[in-house]
């Protein structure tokens, strides 16, 4: 699976830096700023976890170093759960993140890839904290597939956005929970999100 994903994301890269017509322009900057959906879930060593849906705010700023290639920085804030039929109860998490990404773009598609860390802001279970069973600080890497379907008479541009972040690193830490049940031997994040947004220069 890993090496279909590796793949297409070699392909699209591709794409990107081999198309003319960016709508991005050298030497600019810009900031971005989307707001949507989000639906999570946990990846590893666990079973019978149930995906929720949540929401997701995201904002970034970049430089254009090349009409087609920028780097960027962000924050990302996603209210993320995740549902255990083993003790039948909800997990939910407010996370924030720090998206380092890469940016290509291609006419009015831009493909993002990086790494960011998640900082756990809170977790809880039926009104009760768990945040301290969970690692403050693990890392993911985000994959973005960027459409600019609309621009304003200043080339402001409207885009709709799909996001992934694989986590890469263990999130819990190994410890009993308080109702008995014990955390996996390794969880790691796992979240799609679609978010509408507004591009400008700065």
């Amino acid at each position: 699976m890993m090496k279909k994903v590796f793949l297409m994301t070699a392909v699209i890269l591709t794409f990107c830096t081999t198309i003319a017509s960016a709508q991005t322009k050298q030497g600019d900057w810009f900031s971005s700023s989307s707001i949507g959906a989000s639906l999570s879930n946990f990846a590893g060593d666990i079973e019978d976890a149930k995906s929720r849906f949540g929401f997701a705010i995201n904002t970034e700023i970049g430089y254009n170093v090349t009409d087609w290639f920028a780097p960027s920085i962000g924050l990302t804030n996603t209210y993320q759960g995740v549902g255990y039929s083993v003790i039948d109860k909800n997990l939910y998490m407010d996370i924030l993140s720090v998206p380092l990404l890469m940016n290509f773009s291609a006419g009015p598609v831009t493909l993002k890839a990086g790494i960011q860390p998640d900082f756990i802001l809170s977790a809880r279970i039926n009104g009760t904290s768990y945040t301290d069973q969970l690692k403050t600080v693990s890392l993911s890497a985000p994959l973005a597939l960027n459409w600019n379907f609309m621009s304003d008479s200043d080339g402001d541009q409207w885009f709709l956005e799909l996001r992934y972040h694989l986590g890469l690193t263990k999130m819990n830490k190994d410890v009993m929970f308080t109702n008995g049940w014990r955390t996996p031997g390794s969880i790691r994040n796992s979240v799609v999100m679609l978010t509408v947004g507004y591009k400008c220069d700065l």
